[in-house]
């Protein structure tokens, strides 16, 4: 199958749907493909074209509802194949459905005089009918449900983002883990893009010393999320504000958890039109420098807004040795904390999340910066981050600031996107206090910042905090 696609076509709609006919005798599908000009440039940020692809079977391939759903890859594979008990990674392996299924091209990038490209569809048969029999274990469809807290509440720490050989990483779902788990991590999200294949791994894994939560990143041409939580696939093919929605209620609605991710110039960006409904930002992905101060400004501009948005990190890293570098960092940078109850588990880690129990930091050796509230004057300081603080008009509220790792340093406190204050810090470990009257604000944050490399470079958040909300009441 061939055919020619124009920038014009791309932009009315970027998704081509090639048919193809399956006979019963199917035993094996493999598929390769090419197109013209593709980008060589690293991080595909030279000039050329990119065509993506995916296949979904002869279940059907409607938008949000597709159970014929069989596997993407992007552009990081040239061919993959499909058998009743294996498949390439990030394509879901098992019964090759008779009838017409349909390979899924991607416009990502078109140059101005258009891409050809070529489908290459190989079916191996068998010589008699086989009998369509489910395998073990399909990949995403795995029945455990998430892990439950059984232990002591305390501060956990994760990464919330990268990416395995099931879509563009370089490394394989073990080899992830196993470094998360020698960098001290409590918890690891992979995220793969547009596919949910890296979750039977994950299964087999369970057992290891760290809770594992799966994840997909919805990567479409207009912005990404990451999704946490749900053990299914969910839909990317979003073109527009209406169809990113659908997605994004999709996934609450099944309790799971939905962020945007690097909302900032080499995120790539968020380029929908909204940004209400999201519990999550990823507003500091990989280390500082990586123009994370425009997601932040971003962030702060919907808290200012009124909008309780829960800041969160995540490294995004796609290798780690013994696979060849591809970005400067590992697993960890960032690191983002969350307060479990109960003790680390999917379930107490997710709910830590949206209740905004979280701060982020730059490594997991990093500082820590934990900011809570005395509510009602009693000294026990039991309100902290993504908690509201209420209190009379007139009345002062005491706040205070716990920070590990601030010697030579710059403790940020942030009212409402301004500083309320800028102390300088001597100790390595302090605590600091101050108090607000509540009456006209509506939240208050922290951030750790300091020097880092070239003093002329300034300086670079080194941990941050999510706010406590303020309300004065008459």
């Amino acid at each position: 199958m061939e055919g020619r696609a124009t920038p014009e076509q791309a932009r009315q709609s970027p998704f081509i749907y090639l048919p193809f006919p399956v006979s019963a005798r199917t035993r094996r599908l493999h598929v390769s493909y090419g197109y013209s000009d593709p980008v060589t440039a690293a991080f595909g940020m030279g000039p050329g074209n990119t065509v993506d692809i995916g296949i979904f079977d002869s279940r059907g391939h409607a938008f949000l509802d597709a159970p014929g759903f069989r596997g993407w890859s992007g552009a990081s594979k040239r061919e993959f194949f499909i058998a009743p008990q294996e498949a390439t990674p990030g394509y879901i392996r098992g019964p090759l459905f008779p009838g017409q299924w349909n390979i899924m091209l991607g416009l990502a990038r078109v140059q101005p005089e258009g891409v050809h490209y070529d489908v290459s569809v190989k079916l191996v048969l068998a010589d008699d009918e086989p009998p369509l029999e489910e395998p073990d274990g399909l990949p995403g469809q795995s029945l455990r449900s998430p892990s439950k807290p059984k232990g002591k509440s305390r501060w956990v720490k994760g990464d919330l983002h990268c990416h395995t050989l099931h879509s563009d990483g370089l490394n394989c779902v073990e080899e992830l883990v196993r470094n998360a788990i020698e960098r001290g991590l409590d918890f690891l999200a992979v995220t793969d893009h547009n596919t949910n294949t890296h979750h039977e791994e994950m299964e087999r894994l369970a057992h290891l010393p760290i809770t594992l939560i799966p994840g997909e990143e919805v990567t479409t041409y207009w912005g990404h999320a990451n999704m946490w939580g749900l053990r299914e696939w969910v839909d990317f093919r979003c073109a527009d504000e209406e169809s990113m929605k659908a997605v994004q209620r999709y996934v609450l609605q099944k309790n799971g958890l939905i962020s945007v991710n690097h909302p900032k110039s080499i995120g790539p960006p968020w380029l929908f039109e909204g940004l209400e409904g999201y519990p999550c930002m990823e507003v500091w992905q990989a280390p500082w420098r990586f123009y994370n101060w425009e997601s932040l400004e971003r962030w702060d501009s919907l808290l200012r807004s009124g909008q309780r948005v829960i800041a969160v990190g995540g490294s995004d890293v796609h290798s780690i040795p013994p696979a060849p570098p591809r970005h400067p960092h590992g697993l960890g940078n960032p690191t983002t904390w969350v307060y479990a109850e109960g003790g680390p588990s999917e379930e107490s880690i997710l709910d830590g999340i949206r209740q905004g129990h979280v701060f982020v930091c730059d490594d997991p050796g990093g500082a820590h910066l934990i900011l809570t509230a005395d509510e009602n004057g009693d000294g026990k300081f039991e309100k902290m981050m993504g908690d509201a603080v209420e209190a009379p008009e007139g009345q002062r509220v005491s706040f205070r600031v716990q920070v590990q790792g601030g010697a030579g340093r710059r403790l940020w406190l942030v009212c409402d996107g301004l500083p309320l204050d800028i102390i300088p810090l001597h100790d390595v470990d302090s605590t600091l206090s101050f108090s607000l009257e509540l009456s006209g604000r509506s939240y208050v944050r922290a951030e750790l910042r300091g020097l880092r490399g070239r003093p002329e470079r300034g300086e670079v958040i080194w941990a941050m905090t999510n706010p406590i909300w303020l309300r004065a009441r008459e």
